[in-house]
């Protein structure tokens, strides 16, 4: 019964979200981004450059492949976005930026501090979100759609998003044994998932625990030794190759080892925050409790 109220609740949410999305944006348009800046959007942006993988996933879902000019190295999903002009890597080409003539740029906040200032400076519009939580998922999403006339769209994404977490969280709920588990960015060295991330997030909420929860924040280096001490009962690797690692040396007796519950997933999916984040969730929730989904 718990189950299928929630259910309810959440299709009520959707119904609600979709008919308050019917109203189209009305500009001149006034935001503000991650870092408290007020900025004021004139008209709907026409030629948008995106700065982060996670941003471009969001433009692309909300249906403005057409809008987009110029994106990284990095934004590799959907395929369409390959194709689109490259203004670098890790480190933004302003002169790249800029020959595209955007209209509004979309940034990370942290990963682009440098570039957004730079931006600036030449006086082009720039959004920065930098998202910590699944709900700043959805509102930043709810924000970039109505900065670019899209909100119908963002809104049903973030509700699909709410309803995955909401789904998710009923079924695990009743679940006293919360599988221990290791999510390794890297192996060697290695690499973990620790508190403040949506990895956590995503672990508490699909009936996990995270063994780095009292790591550094964000996604740091952890004690090898300490971690196959603690002895995760499954372990998820998103590098290629490194499933192998975890089936050898220290931490062939741990109980993922023993018991074969080792698993890729897709990066993506988990450390990029954008439309993508509910099959994370799903992700997990199906290698924690397979029986349950």
């Amino acid at each position: 019964m718990r189950v299928i109220r929630v259910i309810i609740s959440v299709i009520l949410f959707a119904l609600i979200q979709g008919h308050e999305g019917l109203t189209d944006t009305s500009y001149p348009l006034t935001v503000r981004d991650c870092r408290g800046k007020t900025i004021t959007i004139v008209r709907e942006p026409k030629r948008i450059v995106s700065l982060s993988p996670n941003n471009t996933e969001i433009l692309f879902a909300l249906g403005l492949e057409k809008q987009v000019v110029g994106v990284t190295k990095y934004c590799n999903y959907p395929p369409a976005a390959r194709r689109k002009p490259k203004v670098g890597d890790r480190r933004i080409s302003i002169e790249a930026v800029i020959s595209l003539h955007p209209d509004l740029v979309l940034a990370h906040g942290f990963l682009n501090d440098e570039a957004i200032k730079a931006l600036e400076k030449h006086k082009i519009k720039t959004f920065a979100i930098d998202p910590k939580t699944i709900d700043q998922v959805c509102r930043d999403m709810l924000t970039i759609g109505r900065i670019t006339n899209r909100y119908a769209q963002a809104e049903k994404i973030s509700a699909r998003i709410k309803s995955v977490t909401h789904l998710v969280r009923a079924r695990t709920s009743s679940i006293r044994h919360k599988p221990t588990i290791l999510v390794a960015i890297q192996a060697d060295p290695l690499w973990a998932a620790g508190p403040d991330t949506f990895i956590d997030e995503i672990i508490r909420i699909a009936g996990g625990k995270n063994i780095a929860h009292d790591a550094k924040p964000g996604f740091n280096l952890f004690s090898m030794e300490a971690a196959a001490a603690r002895n995760p009962e499954v372990i998820i690797t998103v590098k290629k190759g490194d499933k192998d690692v975890f089936a050898r040396g220290l931490w062939r007796n741990t109980a993922a080892a023993r018991n074969k519950r080792i698993y890729e997933v897709d990066p993506d999916l988990l450390c990029r925050p954008g439309p993508r984040l509910a099959d994370g969730i799903l992700a997990i929730a199906k290698v924690l409790h397979p029986t349950k989904f």
